[in-house]
């Protein structure tokens, strides 16, 4: 019973926390993240979600990718659906890849940079398609592809071991 309590309660509370903590990031370090032509963005939810695949079920995380994903369109991006699609995605491809790899923290490191590569690209062509942005491929990997890996592989570093530890506690191992 207790269990059950935590991960129906605790997880989406986890996950709340780093989606409220990706805007607070973006709202406080937003001149160091858009610096000139530079763009950094957090994704500490798509890290949230990526390590907690390792740990929950995938049809309780599909679930809230969807949940999170709609939550994520109405919050930050206005167009409904983008985010539904990418975060079961994000989910489904950890899921594989985890069944085939050893999942250890380099490992871990590694999904989260080839999931993030996936979702910036498919947000600068899906972005590109609508006329939302006019900024070419090679500008595109310069000058924000390559950013937000960076800030993302940093935050990976500080919150790995606690959110890992954290998913732990709650699944009760």
């Amino acid at each position: 019973m207790m269990v059950n309590w935590k991960t129906t309660t605790l997880i989406p509370l986890v996950i709340t926390f780093f989606f409220l903590l990706d805007g607070l990031l973006m709202a406080i370090f937003s001149e160091q993240f858009l610096e000139g032509t530079k763009v950094m963005t957090p994704r500490l939810i798509v890290l949230v979600l990526i390590l907690m695949s390792f740990y929950i079920p995938r049809s309780r995380m599909i679930v809230y990718g969807v949940v999170f994903g709609l939550i994520y369109d109405s919050y930050y991006v206005g167009i409904l659906g983008v985010y539904v699609l990418l975060f079961p995605l994000v989910i489904y491809l950890t899921e594989k890849l985890k069944k085939v790899l050893n999942p250890n923290p380099i490992v871990i490191g590694m999904m989260v940079i080839i999931n993030l590569s996936l979702i910036e690209t498919y947000l600068y062509l899906f972005y590109q398609l609508l006329g939302y942005t006019t900024i070419n491929g090679a500008t595109f990997l310069a000058d924000r592809l390559g950013p937000t890996l960076l800030l993302n592989l940093v935050l990976f570093i500080i919150v790995f071991y606690p959110l890992k530890k954290i998913t732990e506690r709650i699944q009760g191992e």
